[in-house]
């Protein structure tokens, strides 16, 4: 541990999601865990909790990161991805290879430019050192609106007018993901785990003072809706979106809702997208999947919607982006998802979306990941603020969150994760360079212009 104290004999972690059972595995996989004990708070019955933003048709397993630690995380990943073995992440139709088409267009208002030219440089370079999962000749610059439209494949339409086309790039199949996630799980427990479904957690357990050096706050443990109480010697929040509801994040994260909708194809349709690329508009975070299954999505990597409650947090009053699920995605998100369907492919102007959601991230400002442990609580530990990024390291990340909290992980990494105190209280959005939509935006605010919409 790395305030060396005993290792804990019973850790608390509070989310089955991405973060929290590659945590689990990757402790219940180390020795020095062997007489620890685990317990897993999940608000779902069942486990994958089908209501989490990983539950879904498909990740994107880009490596295009304009900060080269990400480029080699996901490097890193990959190339457990890429192993096709039953009994590896990437087999059983875990894992598709699928070129990547990243377009820019500088100025889009809101923007932040810059990100695809960083990103491109961080490729070119680690490529060039061989010890990486692409060569340079899998990447090609495309230097305007025509390069890109010959890049695309079966896509006869464009978005974004400068761009470059990664060769050596894929998706998963989250949903399958995860379910390989719990299988390794149940084989890594050995009866020293136990899954607490259908569980909320209302409020963390503390004991001591905040700030006192005599009598140091530390957290305890947590209390669930149903009044029990679950104590532990560490607690692991990761709750993904929920984890700014329990821990007051002072502006380092934030629930954001993100829009995804899907088209039902037909089998000529289905067909006549064979080879088709992830598309990806950098400036507007507009994106869309290979054809599977007849099926094509897309969405928004965007700003997001924010859904403003009151909660109580360390005994204040605060108002907390929460995550709010059930309804219709408002009519801004439909219009932005059939423009850039429109814009794709112009000869679908009538067809309709089978479906849309809503997907909720944690996000953070630089879209970072928060892994670390909290500077007031000793005993509380954070892996959370995914930013939509959690699945693409799901091989890996457990085993880094492992490292982070026995103060082992690679300081570049720590860097870039730990809890920052050069933050504005105030959250305002996820300014990494990939993001689209208006900033700012509220769900409620936006459905009612919908329904306003509606009854016009």
């Amino acid at each position: 541990m790395r305030d060396n104290k005993p290792t804990p004999g019973e850790i608390l972690i509070i989310g089955g999601g991405v973060f929290g059972i590659s945590t689990a595995v990757a402790l219940l996989e180390r020795p020095q865990y062997r007489n620890t004990r685990i317990n897993i708070v999940d608000t779902s019955s069942e486990l994958p909790n089908q209501s989490a933003a990983s539950w879904d048709t498909s990740r994107m397993l880009r490596a295009d990161y304009a900060e080269a630690a990400y480029t080699k995380l996901v490097s890193e990943a990959r190339k457990q991805w890429t192993n096709s073995d039953s009994n590896a992440w990437g087999g059983e139709g875990r894992y598709y290879d699928a070129p990547l088409l990243l377009t820019a267009q500088p100025g889009v208002l809101g923007h932040v430019d810059g990100y695809l030219e960083r990103s491109l440089e961080n490729l070119q370079k680690l490529a060039e050192t061989r010890d990486f999962a692409f060569m340079p000749e899998d990447v090609k610059e495309l230097a305007d609106e025509d390069a890109i439209r010959a890049a695309s494949g079966p896509i006869p339409g464009v978005s974004g007018n400068v761009g470059y086309i990664n060769r050596n790039c894929g998706w998963v199949d989250a949903r399958g993901c995860l379910r390989f996630l719990y299988q390794k799980l149940r084989h890594a427990s050995k009866g020293k785990c136990k899954i607490h479904y259908g569980t909320t957690v209302c409020k963390l357990l503390y004991e001591g003072i905040a700030g006192s050096s005599i009598n140091p706050a530390r957290c305890i443990g947590a209390k669930t809706t149903n009044g029990s109480r679950i104590h532990a010697d560490l607690t692991i929040l990761a709750a993904g979106a929920w984890s700014p509801s329990l821990v007051d994040m002072q502006g380092r994260a934030e629930a954001t809702g993100q829009i995804l909708g899907y088209l039902t194809l037909t089998e000529e349709e289905q067909a006549s997208l064979n080879n088709m690329p992830i598309y990806f508009n950098m400036s507007t975070g507009m994106f869309m999947f290979p054809a599977h299954n007849h099926e094509l999505k897309l969405g928004r990597h965007g700003f997001g919607y924010q859904n403003p409650t009151p909660v109580i947090l360390e005994g204040k009053r605060k108002l907390i982006s929460t995550p709010i699920s059930h309804l219709p995605v408002p009519t801004e998100a439909e219009d932005a998802l059939r423009d850039f369907l429109v814009e794709l492919f112009p000869h679908w102007r009538n067809k309709e979306l089978s479906k849309t959601k809503l997907c909720w991230y944690c996000d953070t400002p630089n879209g970072d990941f928060l892994i670390d442990y909290h500077p007031d609580y000793k005993g509380l530990f954070l892996a959370t603020g995914d930013s939509g990024h959690g699945v693409k390291v799901l091989p890996v990340i457990g085993e880094k969150i492992a490292d982070s909290i026995e103060g082992k992980l690679d300081h570049t990494l720590q860097e870039l994760w730990r809890w920052r105190e050069d933050i504005t209280a105030v959250f305002q959005g996820t300014s990494d360079g990939t993001r689209g939509g208006r900033r700012g935006m509220v769900f409620q605010e936006e459905w009612q212009k919908s329904k306003i919409r509606q009854e016009q």
